[in-house]
Formats: structure tokens, C-alpha cells, sequence
């Protein structure tokens, strides 16, 4: 083989430092202190409500396939009294599944140098856009329905343990019901996180009196009817993508909304919501505003709607970095 041409010193490129954390790193830190990860997520929120830090973050750009996979360009900084995070996920909905099967979530996290720009830190994704994903539904469930006893996540998937992991934190005395329609991927989530001390048990349906339901399916079409074929309460997690949905047209217009950022009005249950002429444009206010006022206890029917945000991938990544 030709080696190729010479190049001057003066031009020479320099490789940059950079940390890998694997699948498995990712979830371990993320899971040994599940409340400690729920408080960190508060400060940092409440940072930016008061004004001490300062977020910088474009719409997300989503390129879509033919075959209903896409991936996902999600960049955010964040500036704050601990300095400068610059994130920037690159992340894929896999739906071919050839070679990593049982897979529909990959990709990485990277953090970039805040003045040079290189990359540092590079994270396996696909954990951690679960785990950021169950720690958003526990901040909002905490916040709508703090007097939880008993809720229901549907989906048991990666998405649906890590709700369940931060959900019993958030509320200590909750009991949780795991449905799927694998009920045998419902026993076995169920089986390890009663093994790791969770109040969880695998049912083979939802039932409408639970105080909350979290949706964290792959749905194509709606399923949850509002009252009082569902609770008051319903967090949706899994209608991340302009062909995905979760909740019946009931709901709209009838429901107290809450989003995870004003970009989720262009996905799922709100973009069919809004191109039906169910809703405006406005995006209902995010998770910052429902941590900072939550709801009074009124019996009003409530939905809080996540598709995924870049803030809470840079608070993630803030998280672990911190813990070492």
C-alpha cells in the first residue's frame, strides 16, 4: 500500500482527548442513586428558572426514512454557575434492527470542549435517552400528582423501567403496575425491579382507577380514551415521532397540557392534534413552569406530553460528569 503524502509539521493535526462511557457505565451511574439523580435534575432546573444559568437550544432536526426510522441532530449549552456544558446528541430510531437487534434506540451523546470545540466525553446513548426520558416522566408525575399511591407504566421497555426506577424515588409510597403487550417482557421488567426493592408487579391490564398512567409504547395510533377509561392523570412518553400516537382526540381541549420542551407540539398526539384543528399553534408550558406552579388539586383532567429534549440529555451528561 502507497503511504500518502508528506505533511508539513506546522499542519500536523492533533488528536483530541477523549472518554468513552459505554451502555453499561452509563446505566450504572445512572442507576446507584436514583433520588440523588432526581435532586440534581431540580437544581439544575431551578438554576435556570431563576435566571442563574442560561440555555442556548435550536429546534431539534430530524431526518425521517422511508421505512419510519430517522435520526435526530440535538445540540444544547448551557451556561451556569459551574461554567459552560456544550452537548450535541446524534441519535437514530432503528427500525430494520439487522444488526442490532431488539435495538429501536442508538446513537451517542458527545461534550464538546466549551472554547475549543473538540469532542471530550462521548456516551452510548441509547440507556441514556431512556433513563433521561423516565427521569422527565417522574419530575412531571411528581409535580401533577404528588399524592400518588398506586400508577400504571404501559410499556415495558427501557423507557418504562427507567420510569418506574425514578418514579419510586420521586414518590416513595407508590405502588407500581407494569403492563405490555409482551407479557412476558412485563414479568421479567417487573421480576428485577422488585429484586432491586421497587413495589412493582406485571398485570395484564391498566386499570383506570390508578392515580396516573405513563404511556411508553411504540403506538402508531391512538389508544388512551380520558376518563374514566384512564385516570385524570396520563403522562405520554412514547409518541416521540410525527407518525407516533398514544392518546385519543378527547383529550384535546379538555385536558390541563404540560410539554417537556414547545418542540413537542410538532410530533405525535399534538402536531395530529393541532393539523386537526384541535389546538393552536402555542405550545402549552414546559416542565420548568409545572415544577415552578404546580397545578392546584382540582380533579381536572391533566396531560403531560414528552418527545424528547435536548436539555435533558445536557442535564444528564452534567450529572455524570459531576459524579465523576
Amino acid at each position: 500500500m502507497r503511504e500518502g503524502a508528506p505533511l508539513p509539521a506546522a499542519l500536523q493535526a492533533h488528536t483530541a482527548p477523549c472518554r468513552h462511557w459505554d451502555e453499561a457505565t452509563v446505566h450504572r451511574r445512572l442507576t446507584a442513586d436514583p433520588a440523588g439523580y432526581l435532586a440534581f435534575a431540580r437544581r439544575y432546573l431551578a438554576d435556570l428558572a431563576a435566571g442563574r444559568a442560561q440555555v442556548q437550544m435550536p429546534t431539534k432536526l430530524v431526518l425521517d426514512d422511508p421505512d419510519g426510522g430517522d435520526f435526530r441532530l440535538m445540540p444544547c449549552v448551557l451556561r451556569g454557575p459551574h461554567g459552560t456544558l456544550k452537548t450535541v446528541k446524534i441519535i437514530g430510531t432503528n427500525r430494520a434492527q439487522r444488526r442490532l437487534p431488539g435495538q429501536i434506540t442508538v446513537g451517542e451523546l458527545l461534550v464538546l470542549d466549551a472554547h475549543e470545540q473538540c469532542v471530550t466525553e462521548r456516551f452510548e446513548a441509547c440507556l441514556l435517552s431512556s433513563a433521561r426520558t423516565g427521569l422527565v416522566a417522574a419530575l412531571a408525575l411528581s409535580a401533577l400528582a404528588p399524592g400518588a399511591r398506586r400508577i400504571a407504566i404501559v410499556g415495558a421497555g427501557r423507557v418504562g423501567y427507567y420510569a418506574a426506577l425514578y418514579c419510586a424515588a420521586a414518590l416513595p409510597r407508590v405502588r407500581i403496575d407494569l403492563v405490555d403487550t409482551d407479557a412476558g417482557r412485563a414479568r421479567d421488567t417487573a421480576q428485577t425491579l422488585v429484586a432491586a426493592g421497587l413495589p412493582c408487579r406485571a398485570v395484564a391490564a391498566a386499570d383506570p382507577g390508578c392515580d396516573a398512567w405513563l404511556l411508553a409504547t411504540t403506538s402508531d395510533a391512538p389508544f388512551c380514551e380520558p376518563p374514566p377509561a384512564a385516570p385524570p392523570v396520563v403522562v405520554s412518553l412514547g409518541a416521540d415521532a410525527a407518525a407516533q400516537r398514544e392518546l385519543a382526540e378527547a383529550w384535546a381541549g379538555q385536558a390541563a397540557q404540560w410539554v417537556d420542551s414547545a418542540d413537542a407540539v410538532n410530533y405525535g398526539d399534538l402536531l395530529a392534534w393541532r393539523r386537526r384543528g384541535l389546538l393552536d399553534d402555542a405550545a402549552p408550558p414546559d416542565l420548568r413552569a409545572l415544577l415552578a406552579q404546580p397545578p392546584a388539586a382540582d380533579g381536572r383532567w391533566r396531560l403531560f406530553i414528552s418527545t424528547g429534549c435536548a436539555l435533558y440529555d445536557n442535564l444528564t451528561a452534567a450529572y455524570l460528569l459531576r459524579a465523576g
